[in-house]
C-alpha cells in the first residue's frame, strides 16, 4: 500500500514535548497560533484609512506585531498524581499558584517542541518539520472533578501561554 499524502497523526508521526519530555497520555494538543495584534481589538489587525473628503479608504494600515499563543493539552489523569505533574518540573505543585511559584522560581523559561515526521523520515532529521514555542508559561489548569458511571478514563486540560514560536526547520 503506498504512503498517504495526507498527514497521519497517529503511530509517532506527530509528537509533542513539554521542557525536552514527552507527556505520557497526552490526547490531544490544540495551538491557537498566532494572530497580527492591534489597539483596536481582538480581531481587527488592520484600519481602513479614510480621509474626509474621499468616497472610499484610500489604504489600509495592517498590524506589525503578533499577539501571543496558548496551547491547550487534554491529558488522560493517573491514579497517583494530577494531570499537570504529569509535565517536568511540576510534580509536588498542588493549584495553579504553586504551578506560577515553581516556574517564578526557574531561571530558564520554558520550551514546548511540535516534531512532525513524514513517513519514512524516522531517521532524516532534515525532512522533518515542526514548531519550537518559547518562554512557555501554564496559565490555567483543569482541578476540577467530573465522576460519571462507565466512564473509562479521565481527561483533563492544561493551558500553556508562549511568546512566540520558530520553525523546527529554520
Amino acid at each position: 500500500m503506498p504512503q498517504t499524502k495526507v498527514r497521519v497523526v497517529g503511530s509517532g508521526y506527530t509528537t509533542f514535548k513539554y521542557r525536552g519530555k514527552t507527556i505520557a497520555f497526552c490526547q490531544t494538543i490544540e495551538d491557537t497560533g498566532q494572530r497580527a495584534w492591534s489597539d483596536l481589538g481582538p480581531g481587527q489587525p488592520y484600519q481602513f484609512i479614510h480621509p474626509l473628503g474621499q468616497i472610499h479608504p484610500v489604504e489600509i494600515a495592517t498590524s506589525r506585531v503578533l499577539q501571543g499563543g496558548t496551547l491547550s493539552l487534554q491529558i488522560n489523569e493517573l491514579w497517583n498524581t494530577a494531570v499537570w505533574e504529569q509535565l517536568a518540573g511540576l510534580s509536588g505543585t498542588y493549584n495553579i499558584v504553586e504551578i506560577f511559584q515553581r516556574l517564578a522560581r526557574d531561571p530558564n523559561y520554558v520550551t514546548c517542541q511540535t516534531v512532525i515526521k513524514p513517513p519514512g523520515t524516522e531517521n532524516q532529521p532534515s525532512r522533518w518539520r515542526g514548531k519550537n514555542y518559547h518562554n512557555c508559561v501554564v496559565v490555567d489548569i483543569n482541578d476540577g472533578d467530573a465522576i460519571t458511571v462507565g466512564a473509562l478514563s479521565v481527561t483533563k486540560g492544561i493551558t500553556i501561554a508562549y511568546t512566540h514560536y520558530t520553525s523546527l526547520t529554520k
